[in-house]
């Protein structure tokens, strides 16, 4: 996160506000621009601290919001194992629901059934009963019979027991025999026929009887068999059922602990986007107030430039201009340090941050320990530690060429004059390093022309 909580954020910019307002512009003095130069750096040094913020939060930000998108893309995937879930859930479920069908209507078929199975019992035992009767009757007739023929014998008839005729017994002759057989039915011909007739429905009646039995058995076997096979087709598929159920229960428990990590990462990047949004309101403020000040000092250039004419004149007239600006030089500037150039004055990616960044001076490449020297006579105002640009040193020099020139050496390794020092031009002044936010030994050397920063390669020769 930002090395700058909010609050601290707050106070800084309350700081340099305080500190502007503060200020005062009303005299070109040489000092009152050294001092708005002095704040200037102040200012700058904690824009760079702010800038580093910004791009640490927005870092965070990137970073909250490929975790949301990652959990986002966890839920739709448990989303979409949930509803597959549920899907082969509602489908076993419908099995289920067939299948309990089929067991209802089994056991609807098997009651059929077995109420059959209860009405051929039924006709059986009615059918026993009608049997036992016709054999009673079966009985009853031979019976009537053998009574008849006992009676044709005691009464004398000229006939001889049916049973000599059917059993062939001892007669004096066949024609005798066929004699009485002729007689015997002749005389009791119906009594033989409903004998006959009752046999014959004995047999019908015990047969259909049986039949019945057997069908009706048959089938309830069969019902019992459907019953059976449906019910454990019903037992596998609830085991089914239960089995996908809980498969889904799973998946909805990993759907909520996917549901509860986004809105942890949502949470996250939420906290991030506010640390971004207050460390850009530092950097807008600080930024703000860079450019105020950039407008007084370029008040303050004005006002001076407007003294050194006045001395100037007041000079060629003979008098005193009584201020304290630096006088007038008409050469140009020297290269502060011999090197390549390394980087250029504007826009870049940076080579630590990696984010686009206006790059506000000249990267002349040298080895560390290398002299710095003054481009042109100045007096040195002000030498600190700042946590972006190093260790630093400012040279007013004055005017420089028809311009009021300020220049300044970063990242240094060390100084060899203390502030407020007068120094000529070529003058050691410090050392090459590579303090602060730098990625390896070089000069960043830095111009402002009137109070603007500009382009320092447009003064060097």
């Amino acid at each position: 996160m930002s090395a700058l909580t909010p609050l601290r954020r707050l106070a800084l910019i309350g700081s340099t506000v305080v500190l502007t307002l503060g200020m005062t512009v009303a005299s070109a003095r040489a000092d009152a621009i050294d001092d708005l130069n002095a704040h200037k750096d102040q200012i700058k040094s904690a824009i760079s601290d702010a800038q580093s913020n910004v791009n640490q939060s927005s870092a965070d930000v990137d970073a909250a919001k490929a975790k949301v998108a990652d959990s986002s893309a966890r839920v739709s995937t448990a989303q979409g194992l949930v509803a597959d879930a549920q899907t082969r859930v509602d489908t076993a479920q419908a099995a289920l629901d067939q299948a309990e069908a089929d067991v209802s209507a089994a056991q609807a078929v098997e009651a059929q059934k077995a109420a059959e199975l209860d009405t051929a019992n039924q006709v059986l035992v009615a059918a026993k009963d009608k049997e036992a009767k016709g054999e009673a009757a079966i009985a009853a007739q031979k019976g009537a019979i053998n009574a008849y023929a006992r009676s044709i014998l005691q009464d004398n008839m000229p006939m001889v027991n049916v049973a000599v005729l059917f059993n062939g017994g001892t007669t004096a002759s066949l024609a005798n025999r066929v004699q009485w057989s002729d007689t015997v039915l002749a005389t009791n011909q119906v009594d033989l026929d409903q004998l006959r007739q009752l046999q014959e429905d004995l047999v019908a009646d015990r047969q259909a009887s049986q039949d019945a039995q057997l069908k009706a058995d048959q089938a309830k076997q069969a019902a019992d068999q459907q019953v059976l096979a449906t019910q454990s087709a019903q037992d596998k598929a609830q085991t089914a059922r239960d089995g996908l159920q809980a498969a889904l229960d799973q998946q909805q428990v990993a759907l909520g602990e996917q549901q509860a990590a986004l809105a942890a990462d949502q949470s996250v990047q939420a906290g991030a986007e506010q640390d971004l949004s207050t460390d850009q309101a530092a950097l807008a403020a600080l930024q703000a107030e860079s450019a105020n000040v950039d407008a007084q000092i370029a008040e303050a250039v004005r006002q001076a430039e407007a003294a050194a004419r006045a001395a100037q004149d007041a000079a060629n007239s003979g008098g005193s201009s009584g201020g304290s600006a630096p006088a007038a030089q008409s050469g140009g500037l020297i290269w502060p340090v011999d090197g390549v150039i390394t980087d250029y004055y504007g826009w870049r990616t940076h080579p630590v941050w990696g984010t686009q960044l206006f790059h506000d001076g000249l990267d002349i490449g040298a080895s560390c320990g290398k002299p710095i020297y003054a481009p042109a006579s100045g007096q040195v105002t002000d030498e600190y530690y700042s946590s972006g640009y190093g260790y630093r040193l400012f040279i007013d020099h004055g005017v420089v060429g028809g311009s009021y020139l300020t220049t300044s050496y970063n990242h240094m390794s060390g100084y060899a004059v203390p502030s407020g020092t007068w120094v000529s031009q070529g003058q050691v002044v410090g050392y090459v390093g590579t303090t602060g936010v730098s990625t390896g030994c070089h000069l960043h050397f830095m111009v402002w022309d009137n109070g603007t920063k500009t382009n320092p390669l447009s003064y060097l020769p």
